[in-house]
């Protein structure tokens, strides 16, 4: 009894390890596909560090005891902030963000902020209805969005809806069930939460 009791005990770690290096991997393949997607929100050469380790939770459903008006960000759902840094100084910040309006629908952004208050990129990702953390920074292409980098709080809202013709994406707007109005009011939103927590963002520890 004692052999075949072995043999079924060395079939269980054998499939338990396979087991935990499939999910490492998947894990790794995750962190790398935001690792590349990161790259469109922060300029080439503009930090050396990586950004998917370097990066902050921002919870949904509770207070985070050192983060003040969360509520502009709108989020559904845990997501993470990501520093960008050059010699060990935080040089960007992205941080995510959540639009509704009347269509029953959200849409999740990500919008990048230096240290001057100005936008690098402000940028739709697809909308993940999941708890994952990684893997889940899959940008949505818009030539209207790009109209926002180099914009900062002051004349962001100028950046509305009149600007988008029907050749000009308007449809995939309304496709994602989200006005651009809404949007281009959660980025401000995100400029006003990055204002208010920027010394947290940056000295707070990586989540």
């Amino acid at each position: 009894m004692i052999k075949p009791a072995l043999g079924l005990l060395t079939l269980l770690l054998v499939l338990g390890g396979m087991s935990f290096f499939a999910a490492d991997a998947q894990q790794a393949r995750r962190l790398e596909f935001d690792r590349q997607n990161l790259k469109q929100f922060f300029a080439e050469g503009s930090y050396d560090n990586d950004l998917v380790v370097d990066s902050y939770l921002i919870p949904a459903n509770s207070v985070h005891p050192r983060l003040v008006n969360q509520q502009l960000l709108g989020l559904q759902r845990d997501r993470l902030a990501y520093r960008a840094r050059k010699d060990g100084q935080v040089v960007a910040v992205a941080v995510p963000a959540s639009a509704d309006d009347g269509f029953n629908g959200r849409v999740d952004l990500l919008v990048s902020v230096d240290m001057f208050g100005r936008i690098g990129a402000a940028r739709v990702v697809s909308d993940v209805d999941a708890d994952a953390l990684y893997g889940v920074v899959d940008v949505i292409e818009s030539s209207w969005m790009e109209e926002f980098s180099g914009k900062a709080m002051r004349n962001i809202l100028g950046v509305t809806w009149t600007s988008i013709s029907a050749e000009r994406e308007y449809d995939q707007f309304v496709g994602a069930s989200i006005t651009p109005k809404a949007v281009a009011g959660r980025i401000y939103d995100a400029l006003v939460f990055v204002q208010s927590n920027r010394i947290e963002l940056i000295r707070g520890e990586s989540g």
